[in-house]
C-alpha cells in the first residue's frame, strides 16, 4: 500500500460535521471537457510512478478552507498545495493508484502540465494529468489496459475549486478490482485531519461529506462505486456565511519555520492552552502549557525532519533543520 494513499485514508477517521459548520457546498454536472493547449509541463517529459515533482507557484490569491495557498506539487498519485505557513491539502481526483502508461519503457506517455488561463481577477489554474495508466492493473492482473483524464480547477477570487474528468475506459468491475487496493476515495484533506471532503458512492448522483476534526469512524462509506464519465464536473463552492472561525480552531502562528532550535509560538489571546510536539509518526514526544501571548519551544534536542505541534484543536506542521 502506497504511503500517501495510507496519509489519506487517515483522514476518513474524522467526525461529519454539521450545516452550521459546512465550508463548502458540492454541485456536480456535465460540461465538454477539453486538453489544455500548450500547457506548462509538470514532469518534464520523466516518466512517473512513485515521483514527485514540484514546487509550483500558485499564480494569484486563492484560499483552501480559509488557508490562503502558495504553492502546488504532484507527489505520488495526487497533487499537494500547500499554505504560506506550510501545511498541506491533498486533493485527491480519481481515486486510484495511476502511473505513467509507459513507465516500464520509461519514455513517457502520461504527460503532467498545467496553464493559468483568463485576465487578472477572473484567473483560473488548471491543472492536467492526461492519459494516466493504473498502477494497480499492472501489479494485480500484469495488463495495462486502463487509461483516465482529469483536471484540477481553482479560481481566482471565488476559491472554487473543480475536479473535471475527461476520457476513461474504467468499468464496475474495474472498480471491484481496483478497490482490493484501498483506493477509490476521491475528495481533499489536510495532514492535520482537521478538516475534509468527499465524494462518494455512485457517479450519478454522487454524496458529499464535510468532516471535521479527529474521531474514529468507518472509511467504508466514503468509497466510491463507479467512475466519473468523460464530461463530469465536482464543483466545490466555499460558503459566504461561514468560515473556519465556526469550528472555534486555536489560533496560533509559529516562526521561524523551518526551524534551528527555538521556535516562537504565537497566540492569538491570552488564555492557557496545553500543547503537544508529535514526531511524524503522530507519536507525542513532549507536552506542557503555554500562559502568554509569546512564548518560546526549545527544539535543540530534536534531530532533524518533519514534526507537528498541536495547540488545543489546532495541529500545524514545522521543519526541525
Amino acid at each position: 500500500m502506497k504511503k500517501i494513499i495510507i496519509l489519506f485514508a487517515l483522514c476518513l477517521l474524522i467526525t461529519q460535521s454539521n450545516a452550521q459548520q459546512q465550508l463548502y457546498t458540492f454541485s456536480a454536472f456535465q460540461q465538454d471537457y477539453t486538453d489544455l493547449v500548450s500547457p506548462i509541463s509538470v514532469n518534464n517529459g520523466q516518466v512517473w510512478k512513485s515521483n514527485g515533482f514540484g514546487s509550483f507557484q500558485v499564480p494569484f490569491s486563492f484560499e483552501i478552507a480559509g488557508n490562503n495557498i502558495a504553492q502546488f506539487f504532484f507527489i505520488d498519485d495526487n497533487f499537494f498545495f500547500m499554505t504560506d505557513t506550510f501545511d498541506m491539502y491533498l486533493m485527491t481526483v480519481s481515486g486510484i493508484d495511476i502511473q505513467d502508461k509507459n513507465y516500464a519503457q520509461g519514455v513517457s506517455q502520461s504527460p503532467i502540465s498545467y496553464k493559468v488561463e483568463g485576465t487578472s481577477g477572473n484567473r483560473i489554474l488548471k491543472i492536467e494529468v492526461k492519459n494516466a495508466g493504473s498502477e494497480t492493473e499492472v501489479e494485480v492482473k500484469q495488463t495495462n489496459n486502463l487509461f483516465l483524464n482529469f483536471q484540477i480547477w481553482i479560481y481566482e477570487v471565488t476559491n472554487v475549486i473543480e475536479y473535471r474528468y475527461g476520457d476513461s475506459n474504467i468499468t464496475a468491475n474495474d472498480m471491484t478490482m481496483l478497490e482490493e487496493k484501498n483506493s477509490l476515495l476521491i475528495g481533499m484533506g489536510d495532514e492535520e485531519l482537521n478538516y475534509g471532503f468527499f465524494v462518494y458512492g455512485n457517479e450519478t448522483p454522487p454524496s458529499f461529506a464535510e468532516l471535521v476534526n479527529a474521531n474514529e469512524g468507518s472509511e467504508d462509506q466514503y468509497r466510491n462505486t463507479s467512475y466519473p464519465v468523460n464530461g463530469t464536473v465536482y464543483r466545490f463552492t466555499p460558503t459566504t456565511t461561514v468560515s473556519t472561525d465556526d469550528f472555534n480552531k486555536t489560533k496560533f502562528n509559529l516562526y521561524p519555520n523551518p526551524v534551528t532550535d527555538v521556535v516562537h509560538v504565537s497566540l492569538e489571546k491570552i488564555t492557557p492552552e496545553e500543547y503537544s510536539i508529535l514526531d511524524a509518526n503522530g507519536k507525542t514526544i513532549r507536552k506542557g502549557s503555554l500562559n502568554a501571548l509569546e512564548n518560546t519551544l526549545d527544539l535543540g534536542a530534536l534531530n532533524s525532519g518533519a514534526y507537528f505541534i498541536k495547540i488545543g484543536n489546532t495541529t500545524k506542521k514545522i521543519i526541525k533543520k
